[in-house]
């Protein structure tokens, strides 16, 4: 037998894989068949190692990047959605089913990526090499941010079906040096040398200094998440000071990593649209028909996260959450209290709503994801996190990339004010969801930013006023925390992880739950220990609420 883990990183030239080799074809079916980036009448199952050209495989590998796909379980662990049907027992909310299992997490790193690196390597298409290697260092982070050890070293070698594990340490340190050679590779690359990137890269379109400012973004974030190691100072300077060298930056305000390869009705829509939109009509989403009626059922409101928004005056409580769309009668049963707006309302992860007593706790009576109404082409006066069935799909923000500078300028690895670049990431999430109602205009975004940070200041509240917090560090990151509701969940479990399970998020209340802590980590694929069972035991005893990813402190 072949491990698991093997058959995610092997070779797609493997044809004994029954998992691989359909994965390019899927891939490629599904989200290839778009005028603008590949050839309509182009048969992908035709598709061998001779004619399948860069351009070809790019675009699904940039679509299945994005950062929203197998996060449903974090947007519930982290206070961010619950639902209010899960039976009690359920696992996403007892912690029981907590493998990679392609249900919550698969920890899966396309193969296509290395045949991308070494295609495009064979024919010096440098643009599309430099560009692989982003989406290797992607995919492994997120993979090691969520297993630790994994096979990196043996991976996509197709004569090794047992690999051997590589530690999460070691990972990350070479993951810095492939975003090195990309670097590289883009600077150096000719368009005219890389076939149709500018229609391939849904992404960028072939712009190169992009790119070069999204590697250095990546860069800061796999160097805040160490930050917290103390043994790891001296690499952390070594590496920012490369990238001053550099000099070309990070992403900047409305400047997101986002991929569309032009969606429409009758071809494909937007992934987080097609599958958490509870007004979509189209749709889209998975391809799994019952996972994207699920997704759409689940991206409601979590009382946790939302209460924190009511309870600090904040203007993106409509934004991130729908107002319901149903009001609920006056003096109707509920099942706990809903403070503050009543047509903002949300549940609690593990507890199990019984319809018959409380008739009036489902989803048109709970709050959906922000701009769920957005079911149109986007248009400047969308609001929220949905902006309509065409919107594009982030793999990072430029949300992400404020915050990610105002932690390097409070940790001075950057140059700046603190207290700027704190105001300055948040001012960026009010922007991001078109706060002012004028994607064209972000001074209305800016103004009520300004509005509401000031009255918060004025009456001292510690969650929001840069003088009035005791703990400079804690009030970033709690920004941080309400700034990636629905939006980077992968990314607020690690900052949790790393910053001692900060915020203090509430676990789930299912009485059925086996333990009392949100998980640290995956477990592995029980099937690994079958097939794999030298290497992966190798690694040692794996304990979900105890054993720490590497970088945690």
């Amino acid at each position: 037998m072949v491990s698991p883990l093997a058959l995610n990183f092997k070779m797609m030239t493997m044809h004994s894989s029954n998992k691989i080799l359909p994965l390019l074809l899927c891939l490629l079916l599904v989200t290839g068949c778009k005028k603008g980036w590949l050839d309509v009448n182009y048969n992908p199952r035709d598709l061998t190692s001779t004619d399948a050209t860069p351009d070809l495989i790019l675009a699904p590998l940039l679509e299945r990047a994005i950062a929203v796909q197998e996060t449903r379980f974090l947007q519930h662990w982290m206070g961010y959605w619950a639902y209010y049907h899960f039976p009690s027992g359920h696992a996403l909310q007892t912690y029981d089913r907590t493998q990679i299992d392609g249900d919550s997490f698969s920890g899966e790193v396309a193969p296509e990526i290395a045949f991308l690196e070494t295609r495009s390597r064979d024919l010096r298409m440098t643009f599309y090499t430099g560009i692989a290697k982003v989406l290797r260092v992607l995919a492994f982070q997120r993979a090691v941010d969520v297993v630790n050890s994994m096979p990196y070293k043996d991976a996509f070698i197709s004569t090794i079906l047992q690999p051997r594990y590589d530690d999460g340490l070691t990972i990350y340190e070479d993951l810095m040096r492939q975003l090195d050679e990309a670097t590289t590779l883009i600077k150096g690359a000719k368009l005219g040398d890389n076939i149709k990137i500018s229609v391939a890269d849904i992404m960028f379109h072939g712009e190169q200094a992009k790119w070069i400012k999204f590697i250095n973004t990546i860069k800061l974030r796999l160097l805040i998440h160490q930050a917290n190691r103390t043994d790891r100072a001296a690499y952390i300077t070594a590496e920012i000071a490369k990238i001053k060298n550099e000099g070309s930056g990070f992403l900047e305000s409305g400047q997101d990593a986002s991929v569309n390869p032009g969606y429409i009705i009758n071809k494909k829509l937007s992934y987080y649209f097609g599958s958490f939109s509870s007004h979509n009509q189209y749709g889209g989403g998975d391809y799994n028909p019952l996972m994207q009626m699920g997704s759409r059922e689940w991206a409601h409101a979590n009382v946790f996260a939302m209460n924190l928004l009511k309870q600090n005056n904040d203007p993106r409580q409509e934004l991130f959450y729908s107002t319901i769309d149903i009001p609920v009668p006056s003096g109707a049963p509920e099942p706990f209290p809903q403070p503050g707006r009543q047509d903002l309302r949300g549940n609690k992860v593990g507890l199990y709503v019984n319809s018959g007593a409380f008739p009036y706790q489902d989803g048109a009576y709970i709050s959906s994801v922000g701009g769920s109404r957005n079911s149109d082409i986007v248009k400047p006066e969308a609001r929220g996190i949905i902006k309509g069935r065409d919107m594009a799909d982030w793999v990072m923000t430029s949300i992400e990339s404020k915050f990610l500078q105002a932690e390097a300028i409070q940790r001075g690895w950057l140059p700046g004010i603190a207290e700027e670049a704190y105001k300055d990431a948040v001012k960026e999430s009010f922007r991001w969801l078109n706060a002012g109602g004028n994607a064209t205009a972000p001074a209305l975004s800016d103004a009520i930013f300004d509005t509401w940070y000031n009255a918060e200041v004025t009456a001292g509240n510690v969650n929001v006023s840069w003088a009035a917090a005791p703990d400079k560090y804690k009030l970033l990151m709690f920004q941080k925390y309400m700034a990636f509701n629905g939006i980077e969940p992968l990314e607020s479990w690690t900052d949790y992880r790393r910053n001692g399970r900060y915020p203090d998020v509430p676990i789930s209340i299912d009485p059925a739950r086996v333990g009392n802590t949100l998980p640290f980590r995956l477990l592995y694929n029980s099937n690994e220990y079958i097939v794999n069972a030298a290497n992966v035991n190798a690694v040692g005893p794996v304990n979900i609420f105890t054993s720490k990813i590497w970088w945690m402190p």
